[in-house]
């Protein structure tokens, strides 16, 4: 699939990230995807198959949510690629699930942007990490 990412000015776009950002971290990420996924988004963990679709990709997210107590979002950088409406997140989780396991994880995320949602966004992380 080819996209033409020239479509949104950027100002746009840094409003709409940011809008974004501050949905995952007041923890309403369910919320976040459905205002800025768009209907066809493509979604992969690493090397994972892609989820397609924004129904699909919402009701992954929900039965992840199932099993977790809270979750902290830290977003620790981010920086955005102008030429092609590329937005690269770095962010830290941790997480504290039903049985009260925590665990952190740093991931980066790569969104490709068209018309104000996203239409392609990709995860690369390694693996949790167990804390106290």
């Amino acid at each position: 699939m080819t996209y033409s990412f020239t479509t949104i000015s950027m100002t746009k776009l840094k409003e709409k990230v940011n809008a974004l950002n501050q949905l995952i971290i007041s923890g309403n990420t369910i919320k976040a995807m459905e205002t800025f996924y768009s209907y066809d988004i493509e979604m992969q963990e690493n090397e994972d198959t892609p989820r397609k679709g924004k129904n699909v990709c919402i009701e992954a997210e929900r039965d992840n949510l199932q099993k977790v107590k809270k979750v902290e979002s830290i977003l620790l950088d981010q920086a955005f690629n102008e030429d092609k409406n590329v937005v690269f997140s770095e962010w830290k989780f941790l997480v504290t699930y039903k049985d009260n396991n925590k665990f952190m994880l740093t991931e980066v995320s790569v969104q490709h942007w068209l018309d104000g949602q996203i239409v392609k966004e990709k995860f690369y992380y390694k693996n949790f990490c167990k804390t106290d």
